[in-house]
């Protein structure tokens, strides 16, 4: 079965893993009928009023209805355990687009004692029910709890502002009320009003103007060295942070499960911003899913200066890295009652370490094994953790398409995209369906078992494969057999083992396997670096592999 991952849903992206599990087993069908009976209702197609109290326990507001002589809540100053980092939680009022409001509040998290400008860091958090009983409501109906997930990163802000960093992080669980970003309101513009009252103010105190946070001493934080971190819906807030900030000025975007819209290629989420870009994506997320993959897989062939990737680990969920949704035991994932899953710790923990590794690596230039814009060999494991890459080339020397590869011998490629397999209506070029596991796919791939591309490329010091199963076979996976065809006349071999991250099968005692596209990275010998690749040849093992694009480096 092939899925294309629906993301105009409840968390993010709930309903398209709901489909997925739907189709694998009738247990698995059982377990996301569990889940699914946890999850908010769909948003109510009757006109919602100001006055919340019609908003039932379980339904979606249309979106925020702060009242305008809302109380302000009073300001709070502490600090963390070591007494190093002031942390503030402030309320500016309501920000307001049309007939809707929202607070504009949230934390402030700085080191005590900083000399020099401080790298500034905002935490977009994600959005989930912001009201006990899976309610989206501003304010919340009588009887439910309001959760504040901007509190729920305060956690990852002290580790940031341990080392030096200010940390900014807007509550957006009203602003986020809303089923689509641009509509009924604009999310993105209450987005940006937020964190620009937080710039200001943190200006004119550390100027001595004001003392809207009530610290006595501030870092001046320095805003032309920016980085993003964004969960889940706050994905997309690049666009507004690029219209606060300056896009020139946001060196660094750290992003985890974070939600695009994967469903339609002809309404697919606008292409990535040329900025260094790493997404960590938990293989058990049941919210958001491979939203990501998808997304960075229909723009791999963008030229770029700066990286792009998704790393996928095994286990992990959406929610825990929230402590707010762990506190309220919120968890997207399917079968981690019976079976044995990281835990919440586990979660914040993977978060604090890459993403500080990360922001150190991007704001401050030191260096890390992660992927940067030098092209190098992708790390086998992130955080400990076995590690599973799709990455971009920056720079890239040549890169070739689907459509470059012809086929060796009659029938042995096709170029093909994957569909909705509900959809009646096929398109002539639909790719076959695998009769075991699931492939994930929005774009156009070359679907092969022999290929081969005619090209000229010169200096080359290694090459990029973008390449996925086409199922599960029920063997060790599908390796790669590459040759080169130099201009004089020689002509090099590579192998790709079929138990490579990007090749292997996925299949398990308890899933049948699900795949997306995958990064192979290959050092090329000096014989071909001082020579010219004129041609490529591809032979997979015994099954089809499916290929985005070859870059050469």
């Amino acid at each position: 079965m092939v899925w294309n991952y629906t993301n105009h849903t409840y968390f993010g992206g709930f309903m398209s893993n709901f489909k997925r599990h739907l189709a694998l087993s009738l247990s698995t069908l059982l377990l996301a009928a569990s889940l699914a009976a946890c999850s908010p209702s769909a948003p109510n197609a009757e006109t919602f009023e100001p006055d919340q109290n019609i908003v039932k326990i379980g339904e979606a507001a249309d979106g925020p209805h702060a009242a305008k002589d809302r109380k302000l809540a009073k300001r709070v100053v502490s600090e963390n355990a070591t007494g190093t980092v002031s942390i503030v939680e402030i309320d500016f009022g309501n920000t307001s687009v049309g007939d809707f409001s929202a607070p504009a509040r949230g934390l402030l998290v700085a080191p005590k004692n900083f000399d020099g400008k401080s790298p500034l860091v905002v935490l977009s958090h994600l959005r989930a029910p912001n009201c006990s009983e899976n309610t989206f409501a501003y304010p919340c109906p009588a009887k439910t709890t309001e959760y504040r997930f901007d509190r729920g990163m305060t956690y990852f802000a002290e580790t940031l502002a341990e080392t030096g960093y200010t940390v900014i992080i807007p509550d957006l669980g009203g602003v986020y009320i809303g089923w689509d970003i641009k509509a009924p309101y604009d999310q993105h513009e209450m987005w940006k009003d937020i964190v620009s009252k937080f710039v200001s103010n943190l200006k004119s105190d550390v100027a001595g103007q004001t003392n809207t946070f009530g610290l006595k001493t501030l870092p001046t934080p320095d805003l032309s060295n920016v980085g993003l971190f964004l969960h889940s819906r706050s994905g997309a807030a690049v666009i507004p942070a690029a219209e606060v900030f300056g896009k020139g000025n946001i060196k660094g975007i750290f992003a985890y499960g974070p939600s695009y819209d994967t469903q339609e290629l002809e309404n697919i989420s606008p292409a990535p911003q040329d900025i260094p870009y790493l997404a960590v994506v938990g293989e058990s997320d049941a919210d958001v899913g491979p939203s990501a993959n998808l997304w960075i897989s229909h723009y791999l062939p963008q030229k770029r200066k700066h990286t792009i990737s998704v790393v996928a680990v095994p286990g992990f969920g959406h929610m825990l890295i929230n402590q707010e949704a762990e506190k309220y035991q919120i968890d997207d994932r399917i079968g981690c009652d019976e079976a044995d899953c990281p835990d919440a710790t586990a979660h914040q923990k993977l978060v604090k370490e890459i993403g500080l590794e990360w922001f150190n690596a991007t704001l401050r230039g030191k260096e890390t094994n992660l992927p940067l814009d030098k092209v190098e060999a992708l790390p086998d494991s992130v955080a400990g953790l076995p590690a599973r890459w799709l990455a971009a080339t920056p720079n890239a020397l040549r890169s070739l398409s689907p459509t470059d590869f012809k086929p060796a011998k009659d029938g042995s490629a096709t170029i093909c995209v994957h569909t909705d397999p509900m959809n009646p209506n096929k398109p002539e070029n639909a790719c076959p369906m695998p009769e075991l596991g699931i492939v994930l796919g929005l774009t156009e791939v070359n679907y092969f078992t022999e290929a081969v591309a005619e090209t000229s490329v010169k200096g080359a010091h290694g090459m990029a494969l973008h390449v996925s199963p086409t199922g599960s076979y029920g063997d060790a996976g599908t390796g790669l057999d590459i040759t080169l065809t130099l201009d004089n006349g020689k002509e090099e071999k590579l192998r790709v083992s079929p138990q490579h991250p990007a090749l292997i099968n996925r299949e398990t005692d308890t899933d049948n396997g699900t795949y997306q596209l995958g990064t192979i990275r290959l050092t090329l010998p000096a014989s071909v670096t001082d020579a010219t690749i004129t041609r490529i040849h591809l032979k997979t093992d015994n099954h089809p592999v499916q290929l985005r694009t070859v870059d050469f480096f």
